[in-house]
């Protein structure tokens, strides 16, 4: 009988593997409640970069409250098998749409809205943690 195994990855491997990702799963207090919000991103020098609406749930909870503390997770798990991986990223996320380069950067994100994007939001790791599950 094959017996599935969780192996816990460094977090170089970890981030390695979301730059693979298509999309990942953003977690945030808004209004005193917890929110969860998929996401499309890329990585870019160390950070998470998302593109989102400037009226979007996200947006707004960064923009009120700059460096606000976020988990972002992305996974890629066989449906059949259950093989595969899962990473969880721990820091904070600020609205950096105003700076240089920011706009090419959300345009690096391959969105699945069909809408205007105009906030691009960075997600700065503070701990990054993953597992991959394999067959013994």
């Amino acid at each position: 009988m094959e017996e599935r195994v969780p192996i816990e990855l460094d977090s170089k491997v970890a981030m390695g593997l979301l730059t693979h990702a298509e999309y990942g799963r953003v977690a945030f207090v808004s209004g005193g409640a917890p929110v969860i919000r998929p996401l499309n991103h890329v990585v870019f020098e160390g950070r998470i970069i998302v593109y989102t609406q400037h009226v979007s749930a996200f947006a707004e909870a960064v923009r009120a409250q700059p460096g606000l503390a976020v988990a972002y997770q992305a996974d890629e798990i066989e449906a059949h098998s259950h093989i595969g991986w899962s990473v969880l990223v721990d820091g904070t996320a600020t609205d950096i749409t105003g700076e240089p380069g920011a706009e090419l950067l959300g345009k690096r994100v391959q969105s699945w809205i069909d809408r205007p994007l105009d906030a691009v939001i960075a997600i700065q790791p503070a701990a990054v943690t993953g597992l991959r599950m394999t067959i013994k």
